[in-house]
């Protein structure tokens, strides 16, 4: 009886299936296993989304007006008397006779020895800017450094090149974790320090930029 008891029990647990061992959805090695991870960028040479939006506007005149008048008179009122014996001696007679009548040296200083010089300047200027920007796009940044405080230092650089004209746009600064949003992006505006540069370079850029000679006068301010 025991030994059929025994023969039952095996036979009930061959007849039982074989169960299909456990798998994870976790794979070593896969990023982006989880569902639920945070992708934004944290850590050195993670990569964020720049959101380019720029705008300004500066109005700015000025005018400038100067005048000047001068007025100098000067006399020689006394000549040195010694000229004034040797005169009467030597050359008032002949000059009295041709010329009916003689005046001395110092007299003569007083009367015609004169100078009067008068002068005016005026000057008046005028200038105005009124200048308005916008700048829009996105780039890809890459963290370069984790500042103590968490800041992260971005910085990033792209360059397009169509039809020979090539564009360059660099950016670099410091954000903060809490402005990245749920999709890696950040705005322009939220950076620190931000250095924002677009470049062109190609035949129309060289188009629209003045001659040597004519930034070199323009330089030296001739006309």
């Amino acid at each position: 009886m025991t030994v059929l008891r025994i023969l039952l029990v095996l036979g009930v647990i061959l007849a039982v299936p074989g169960l299909a061992p456990a798998q994870s959805l976790w794979r070593e090695g896969v990023s982006g296993a989880s569902l639920f991870a945070d992708h934004r960028a944290r850590g050195v040479n993670d990569l964020v989304t720049i959101l380019i939006v720029e705008s300004s506007s500066s109005s700015r005149s000025a005018t400038t007006k100067s005048q000047k008048d001068s007025t100098r008179t000067a006399t020689v009122r006394d000549f040195p008397t010694l000229f004034d014996p040797l005169a009467r001696r030597t050359v008032k007679g002949p000059i009295k006779e041709f010329f009916g009548g003689f005046q001395t040296p110092s007299e003569v200083a007083e009367q015609r020895l004169g100078l009067d010089i008068a002068g005016a300047a005026k000057h008046e200027g005028k200038g105005s800017i009124d200048r308005s920007d916008k700048v829009s796009g996105s780039i890809a940044a890459r963290v370069v450094k984790v500042l103590d405080n968490g800041n992260l230092i971005i910085e990033g650089r792209r360059a397009v090149l169509v039809n020979d004209e090539t564009q360059i746009i660099t950016i670099s600064g410091a954000i903060r974790p809490q402005d990245i949003s749920g999709a890696n992006t950040v705005l322009s505006s939220q950076i620190s320090d931000a250095e924002i540069q677009m470049v062109g370079r190609g035949l129309l850029a060289e188009a629209q930029r003045p001659g040597i000679l004519y930034r070199l006068l323009d330089w030296l301010r001739l006309f």
